[in-house]
């Protein structure tokens, strides 16, 4: 049987294919998803704004999961994608919601919904999206925490205009890294660059350590007193042919040299000039007059042992605060002390957008606004999804008072206003006749009220449960939800929860009581790192499938999620993990995945797909005796490969083979494709 994209009525398989079962069982548009996701993969942020508060990592797409949550609608009017509604009364649980892509969807078709994570920073975020309020009172509220913060930093932003000398604003500081060679030092910039491509206008930083500014023809050069600048590429010293090392044995804010300051001047508008003399007088002040000690204790602040934070301890850097620079730790202690005089619920969505601008203002953020196309614009801590150690490190201005890459003004207007506005009035794509046209769900709402316990979602629609909780003990009743859809966490080389410590340590005092951020890390279903010890991931996840299992009710209850993996162990782990919680495969359909160009698979033989698994209680009735038994197969074409793992995945549910079996078996399966990347 093909598991590929078809929207016909498959063959009978036992008792879940009767003309009254879940139409998901049957068939599922994947060609139209498919075309929809496509268009999402590129700009996730702008299809779905609402579900994009807070930093967190491999979101899967809103539209594959809008089409699967259609697909378990009863009614065919209302499984029209463009259909408002069609899960009112149902209830639909997500044990592991990571970004939250599914209770969002859920929601938006009138769903009640549980929602759970062990990591607090997920459950967080989607509680903030989803409570709805008014955007002008949200305006006002964010213009008072902004006015305050503008207050208390605007004066150590200030600069002078090279054109007339009056006071201005640095939007932003460029600063060079040092390193060493056996004559000294050097200070190394990604690019000499800055602005290309402007009208009568281009900027360039001189190896001799000065601005080049070409303006309507005629040069104007401003020299400062830095040592030699020289370009990333270049790995040993021209004079003593010693390589270059880094200076690691001081603290990492003074790794750097602050060389341009980008800034706004009222008469002259945006210029860009050498760091002058009070500019780095501004800088040391700041650095004098540290706040550590208004943050509370150092220790807290410890960079952890993981997969990606070991690159931090690697550098010398043991404290998330050496990440950060005077100014910019002077603006999250300000934070702190401002944020505990909001009202609760206007200060958890306050403290995310703080939580959130601090990927744009840290040390670690990179300059990629030389192109015209986007002047200005940063490179933000995880834009490779991991620490990047940038040589031209920008330091933003958080409170500029435009709205500029990294603001807090900017991302107030992103994160916040618009995705306000896309709640109350969704919007999704259309393609036809090769035309990409907007289309406003009328009578859809991405928001809902949250409730303290189950028992309030037997009634009304859109209610959520969200609790930050192991997924393997949850209090819901048995035989109490209708689907489980979720997208579990990925089999190996996961950092997400290492990476977010970034974030957790400043929550942690911005939120303290919202939740616990004691929790113990180890009961994620992944140990974070390269490799983990086959049987662990069986092992968590088969304990949450049996969780999923008790509370779905009988016959109807279907646990749908999305999968991929090269790796026979994987396959091999997922097989044996839904075997121990009594499942049973239904059916399965090949949808795309993530965006080929994504920095963290581009290059690699990675995998473009997912496979949509359709599953069913064993004890449901469910059976899976037309799964044909697998022959060894290749990998050719990643839609295909997906489709036949799903389907040998199939039989092993349906087959009585041993668990100690089912490793070797899925190895000889896949024995032409180890090497392979995801």
């Amino acid at each position: 049987m093909s598991a590929l994209v078809q929207e016909t009525a498959l063959p009978q398989i036992g008792a879940t294919r009767d003309a009254d079962g879940v139409p998901l069982d049957h068939s599922f548009p994947a060609d139209a998803a498919n075309q929809l996701a496509a268009l999402e993969s590129f700009n996730k942020h702008l299809y779905r704004p609402a579900t994009y508060l807070h930093k967190w990592w491999a979101r899967r797409s809103g539209t594959t999961f809008r089409y699967l949550l259609k697909s378990l609608i009863a009614s065919p009017a209302q499984r029209e994608f463009y259909a408002a509604g069609g899960l009112e009364g149902l209830i639909i649980l997500d044990p592991l919601m990571g970004g939250g892509t599914t209770v969002h969807e859920a929601i938006r078709l009138g769903a009640n919904v549980v929602g759970a994570d062990v990591d607090p920073v997920p459950v967080l975020q989607t509680r903030a999206a989803l409570r709805l309020s008014d955007g002008g009172q949200k305006r006002a509220i964010f213009e008072s925490l902004f006015q305050a913060l503008r207050d208390a930093l605007a004066a150590s932003y200030r600069t002078s205009c090279p054109q007339c000398g009056d006071t201005a604003e640095a939007q932003f500081i460029l600063h060079g890294l040092r390193r060493r060679c056996g004559c000294g030092e050097a200070i190394f910039v990604d690019s000499l660059t800055l602005r290309e491509g402007c009208p009568g206008s281009q900027v360039t930083l001189s190896t001799a350590g000065g601005l080049a500014h070409t303006e309507q023809h005629a040069e104007r050069r401003v020299t400062v007193d830095v040592a030699r600048i020289l370009t990333k590429g270049q790995a040993a010293c021209a004079t003593c042919g010693a390589a270059f090392e880094d200076v690691l044995d001081e603290p990492f804010p003074q790794r750097y040299v602050p060389l341009v300051v980008v800034g706004s001047c009222p008469k002259h508008a945006a210029f860009f000039k050498s760091a002058d003399a009070a500019d780095r007088e501004r800088i040391e002040r700041a650095t004098a007059t540290a706040v550590r000690a208004d943050l509370g204790d150092f220790g807290s602040f410890a960079v952890p042992g993981g997969p990606k934070s070991n690159d931090l301890l690697r550098k010398g850097v043991v404290s998330f605060l050496d990440l950060f620079t005077a100014r910019q730790l002077r603006y999250l202690a300000t934070a702190l002390q401002i944020l505990p005089s909001f009202p609760s619920h206007d200060r958890l969505w306050l403290a995310l957008l703080v939580s959130t601008s601090l990927e744009f203002n840290c040390l670690l953020c990179g300059y990629k606004g030389g192109d015209a196309r986007r002047p200005g614009a940063i490179r933000h801590v995880f834009s490779h999804h991991a620490y990047s150690f940038p040589y031209t490190a920008l330091e933003n201005n958080p409170v500029f008072p435009f709205s500029t890459s990294g603001t807090l003004r900017r991302l107030f207007a992103d994160r916040i206003e618009r995705a306000s506005r896309w709640a109350v009035a969704p919007v999704e794509r259309r393609i036809a006749e090769g035309r990409v046209t907007s289309v406003t769900i009328a009578g859809e709402v991405d928001g809902g009220e949250e409730v303290p316990a189950f028992e309030a979602l037997q009634s009304g629609s859109r209610r959520f449960v969200l609790v930050q909780a192991d997924a393997r003990h949850l209090a819901v009743p048995d035989n109490a939800v209708d689907h489980v859809v979720t997208d579990p966490p990925y089999f190996d080389s996961v950092q997400y929860s290492d990476l977010s410590s970034f974030f957790r340590v400043w929550l942690a005092r911005l939120l303290p009581d919202e939740a616990d951020w004691a929790y113990d890390r180890s009961a994620s279903v992944v140990v974070e790192g390269k490799h983990q010890a086959f049987g662990r991931y069986a092992t968590a996840l088969g304990a949450i499938w049996r969780e999923c299992a008790r509370v779905l009710k009988r016959p109807s209850g279907r646990l749908v999620f999305t999968f991929h993996h090269w790796s026979p162990q994987a396959w091999a782990e997922l097989t044996i993990s839904l075997k121990r919680g009594g499942f049973v495969l239904v059916n399965c359909y090949v949808v795309a995945s993530e965006n080929p160009i994504s920095v963290h698979i581009r290059g690699l033989k990675a995998l473009k797909h997912d496979v949509v698994l359709v599953l069913a209680p064993r004890d449901a009735g469910a059976r899976g005796e037309a799964w044909p038994k697998p022959e060894r197969f290749d990998a050719q074409s990643s839609d295909g490969f997906c489709c036949a793992c799903a389907e040998a995945l199939g039989w092993l549910l349906s087959s009585d083979v041993a668990e100690e079996t089912i490793l070797p078996l899925w190895g000889r399966l896949l024995c032409n494709v180890a090497g392979r990347d995801r």
